[in-house]
């Protein structure tokens, strides 16, 4: 369990970096958090293989690793020009990405409301 919460505290140390103005350090917790997302997507999708759950969880893990990609490819020109407020606005994507997958796993499948009598 722990290690699915390692990309979201990677992308959090990555924002309060960012908003601490130490860019240079936030792209190296982003290149951290990157095969750490990709593994914890891979391990949600071997859990849809093995019991056959819903896809929503692995969706958003694999959303989250493309958003995180794209974060860190807007940071490589930062040296020069600053990071774009997209690199900074997708991390807080990420997080509500992964809020998403927490709330979803709290979430029992095939949870039906008991009909009044």
């Amino acid at each position: 369990m722990s290690r699915r919460l390692l990309p979201a505290l990677l992308v959090v140390s990555a924002l309060l970096s960012d908003l601490g103005g130490d860019h240079g350090l936030a792209l190296v917790f982003l290149l951290f958090a990157i095969p750490a997302a990709s593994y914890v997507a891979l391990d949600y999708y071997g859990e849809v293989l093995e019991s056959g759950c819903s896809l929503a969880r692995p969706l958003f893990a694999g959303l989250a690793v493309v958003v995180l990609v794209v974060s860190a490819a807007l940071r490589s020109p930062a040296v020069v020009g600053g990071v774009p407020h997209f690199a900074v606005t997708s991390l807080v994507l990420v997080l509500l990405l992964y809020a998403a997958v927490g709330v979803r796993a709290l979430i029992p499948a095939g949870r039906t409301v008991p009909e009044s009598p």
